[in-house]
């Protein structure tokens, strides 16, 4: 039935685009690049746009992605790449929070083309065997991110008794310019994840502005000895300017919902700082979106959408991963935070995580090659992976239902029939509405000369044209 004796797994890439290779390593299907020797695996996938595909090995299928393009408004490989932001919003319980988030849905894009992969591999007689996105035997992962922005010594106490018992699914972002000084809360942050939130709260755009910015804020965490490993930037902008400067300071992770929302973690094109994406909605711009006397229906309203977001995406197998700041909202309101672990609790097989150890397990999930071939009625799996103290997974797919299975051995044998199934659980519900933002020349010309009132004029140095016009603008307007 199968005279082909090239294993079904791995997936040979011959040219094909990166945003393909992104979602195929966070689908967790093994893959091989495909050099001049060839590429031992059955399936070839290659690019007709780039040329025909050429020198397939004897028994090798040949797959053209761009079959995967059609339907689409625009070329989705490059609709992937696109890490340019716009403002959205929700309806959440009677409000209407906004917030400006990356332009396109990368985890709709990843699954309508995963979907269609697996049936035309399928299809041909391949399997979609997948390394789990989570150790086993969890099915999603958890984590709070707070933001501190800024310091008031209160709403930190607060949201600090309110954490107590939960560090392990906690990470803590602190920006420099607010807590410089403050080295009695620092010193509370000692022995918990803690990242950097840069030093000025704005990203630049400029690689130099961006490395001074996060290296400053970086030397106030170190002077409290806190480590740092990740990062996240303020008001959650991205660009290459900020990609670039973390990768020449050498920063394993960041967290900008303006490069990806709600999706599993992924490497922007040509890079190595992982990107963490997360729920965009905080209690803060739900707060932002009450009228005067509705802030406690806000908070209320905050509660249950975090409740039902938890029980949704853990149902789905997707990753819940949440952000809020402690001064004027969670701070003053840490019934949201005790709700939050209330939901998480309730559910038994969502691993809490703090964002460095979830950053940890993804590189390590990355590193573990798999090859599956038949042996017989049975799925042959030989695995090599790097030493981990993370128990791998399996998912194996079979029509609409899939097998979870420990993968605690370097060989196995999977027999299909002989497996428990479940099935996915159902969509999100959350889905952001764009908003049509103003286009006067006022809103123009502050974006085109990065207009911000963070970082002090002196501090503002005449490198190039926007840093003048900013720096003649701001001495007009003290």
């Amino acid at each position: 039935m199968f005279p082909s004796k090239l294993p079904l797994l791995p997936l040979v890439l011959d040219d094909v685009p990166w945003g393909l290779r992104q979602m195929l390593a966070q689908e967790g299907i093994p893959t091989l690049s495909r050099d001049r020797r060839g590429g031992f695996g059955r399936f070839l996938l290659y690019d007709s746009r780039n040329g025909p595909c050429l020198r397939a090995m004897p028994g090798q299928i040949p797959i053209d992605i761009d079959r995967l393009r059609v339907g689409f408004d625009a070329d989705p490989f490059l609709q992937w790449n696109d890490h340019r932001s716009w403002r959205f919003e929700w309806h959440v319980n009677g409000f209407r929070p906004s917030e400006e988030i990356c332009r396109v849905d990368k985890r709709g894009i990843r699954r309508t083309i995963m979907a269609r992969l697996r049936r035309i591999v399928e299809r041909r007689g391949g399997v979609w065997l997948t390394v789990s996105p989570y150790p086993f035997p969890y099915r999603s992962a958890f984590n709070l991110r707070i933001d501190y922005d800024r310091y008031d010594a209160g709403d930190f106490d607060r949201l600090q008794a309110a954490l107590e018992g939960h560090q392990e699914a906690v990470s803590h972002f602190v920006n420099g310019a607010a807590y410089e000084g403050q080295g009695e809360a620092l010193d509370r942050l000692f022995g918990l994840d803690v990242g950097s939130h840069g030093y000025r709260h704005h990203t630049y755009h400029t690689v130099e502005e961006n490395l001074r910015n996060i290296e400053r804020g970086m030397r106030v965490l170190e002077e409290a000895r806190l480590s740092t490993v990740g990062f996240t930037a303020p008001h959650g902008r991205f660009n290459r300017s900020l990609l670039t400067a973390l990768e020449r300071l050498e920063i394993g992770y960041s967290s900008e919902f303006a490069a990806g929302y709600d999706e599993l973690p992924f490497l922007p094109a040509g890079a190595n700082v992982l990107q963490v994406p997360i729920h965009p909605i905080c209690l803060g711009i739900l707060l932002e979106a009450a009228t005067p006397g509705r802030e406690e229906a806000a908070v209320v309203a905050a509660i249950e959408h975090f409740q039902q977001a938890i029980r949704e995406r853990h149902a789905a197998g997707e990753p819940v991963f949440l952000y809020g700041h402690p001064t004027g909202r969670l701070g003053r309101y840490p019934q949201l935070v005790t709700n939050i672990f209330r939901e998480v609790n309730a559910c038994r097989d969502l691993w809490q995580v703090t964002m460095s150890e979830w950053a940890a397990w993804w590189r390590a999930r990355q590193r573990t090659r798999i090859t599956v071939a038949y042996e017989g009625e049975y799925l042959a799996v030989e695995v090599r992976s790097e030493p981990s103290r993370f128990r791998l997974g399996l998912e194996y797919h079979r029509g609409k239902q899939f097998a979870r299975l420990p993968l605690d051995r370097y060989t196995m044998r999977i027999s299909p029939d002989a497996i428990p199934y479940e099935s996915p659980g159902q969509q999100l519900t959350f889905q952001p509405v764009r908003v049509d933002q103003p286009h006067g020349l006022r809103g123009r010309v502050r974006r085109w000369i990065d207009w911000e009132r963070e970082t002090p004029v002196e501090e503002i140095a005449p490198t190039n044209w926007r840093n003048v016009a900013k720096r003649t603008l701001r001495t007009l307007w003290r």
